[in-house]
Formats: C-alpha cells, sequence, structure tokens
C-alpha cells in the first residue's frame, strides 16, 4: 500500500503517553481532496491521521504515535480526550451540506487494507471502530448514513448487531450508555447516531426502541 506523507503542524503527544485504542471515521465534508489537504497543512485548524481520496490513493499527516486534532469535543466510554485516544481517518467525501455521494469501491477498499495495518499494530478492538457521529452526537454527523460499515464488517472490520440475541432487561437510555453514548445528550439525539452507524437502513427518526434495545443487546453480547 502506497501513502504520501505530509507533516500537518497540527500534533501533539498523546496524554499520558497512552496508545491508541479507537480509530474515528471521518467525512472531509469537501467536494475535493485538496481542499481538505490544505486545511490539514494550515497551522492551528484540523488534522487526520490519514485521509483517503475518492480514487483510493492515501495521505498520511501525523504519525500513528502522535496525537492528531481530528475529533473536537467528543465522548466515549468516559472517555472525554478521544484525539489521545484514538487514530482519525478522513474519508473524501463532499458530505451532507453538499451531495452525500456514494463512497467509490476503490476508496472502502483500501481503507480496510489501511484498517487492518493500523488494527494489527495497535489491537484495536472492533467494538472501538467508530464514526464521527457516534461521539459527536449533536455537532457531527460523519461519515454518513451512505457509508457502508457493512462492507467494513464483512472484512472483520467492526461490529454490526446479529439476530437472535437475547435481549437484555435494561433500558433503551441504560443499553446506549453502557454501548459508550454520552448519556448527558438528549435520548432522541443518542437514537439517531446510533441508528445512522448500526441500523442505518432504518427510519433515523424513528421511535421504535425496540430494534435499537435487539442491537444493542447483540453488540454488548459480541463485544464481552
Amino acid at each position: 500500500m502506497i501513502v504520501e506523507n505530509f507533516q500537518s503542524p497540527n500534533q501533539n503527544d498523546r496524554a499520558g503517553g497512552q496508545s491508541p485504542s479507537l480509530i474515528i471515521l471521518h467525512y472531509t465534508g469537501t467536494c475535493t481532496m485538496m481542499e481538505a489537504h490544505d486545511i490539514y497543512l494550515t497551522p492551528n485548524t484540523v488534522s487526520p491521521h490519514y485521509m483517503i481520496d475518492k480514487n483510493g490513493s492515501i495521505r498520511a499527516y501525523v504519525p500513528e504515535d502522535k496525537r492528531a486534532w481530528h475529533a473536537g469535543k467528543s465522548y466515549w466510554r468516559d472517555d472525554t480526550d478521544i484525539n489521545s485516544s484514538s487514530i482519525g481517518i478522513e474519508i473524501v467525501n463532499s458530505g451532507h451540506e453538499h451531495n452525500l455521494e456514494p463512497f467509490p469501491d476503490i476508496q472502502i477498499e483500501n481503507l480496510i487494507e489501511l484498517l487492518r495495518g493500523i488494527i494489527s499494530r495497535w489491537k484495536i478492538l472492533n467494538k472501538n471502530i467508530l464514526g464521527h457521529s457516534d461521539i459527536a452526537m449533536g455537532r457531527k454527523i460523519d461519515p454518513g448514513e451512505h457509508f457502508p460499515w457493512e462492507v467494513l464488517e464483512a472484512k472483520g472490520i467492526g461490529l454490526l448487531p446479529k439476530t437472535g440475541a437475547l435481549i437484555r432487561d435494561e433500558s433503551t437510555f441504560d443499553l446506549l450508555r453502557l454501548w459508550g453514548y454520552d448519556s448527558t445528550q438528549p435520548i432522541e439525539i443518542i437514537k439517531t447516531e446510533f441508528r445512522r452507524h448500526y441500523l442505518r437502513h432504518t427510519n433515523l427518526d424513528s421511535s421504535d426502541n425496540k430494534d435499537i434495545a435487539a442491537a444493542l443487546s447483540s453488540l454488548l453480547q459480541q463485544s464481552e
């Protein structure tokens, strides 16, 4: 896999010398790769560890052992410094403000290859491969409901719910909290962002809790 290397000025040491335990997937929200590239090289803005263009080409901006500035204000399982605990990957896509076009096959194929290397190097658990919308609810909605999480899962990357799990007794709210979501956020926002990632073929605004409870019970069982 060929990776073109750049040095973003937007990086520092991970807090406490920790190793990455999460991978966060984003879309760039730009129409071209160069729009995002210029931002990542501008001081005091943002940065990912990697960016993948629509043609599958990959650029690196921050070494994996350093803290990139991609997550912003975020939360997952009591962690509020996601930049220190994660590796951030930007995927070139115009996003919701433009067309939210499908992700090309070559882009996803090369993402999978990149992810395999990162997972192997840092022993990342499948339950810890997340979208920006999972950790920054109400503020971010990328990589969006068109992102093909099921293609990754078919290659052994990430987790999606399976049928047949015994539904747990906890409330939907408590199950969402146990999975990792920020329980200080309104329940409807949490449910929408859960659907955006884990039940993306359903109505994002559905008020039904049964499918969410079943999905969460499956995810929690798989991650035990």
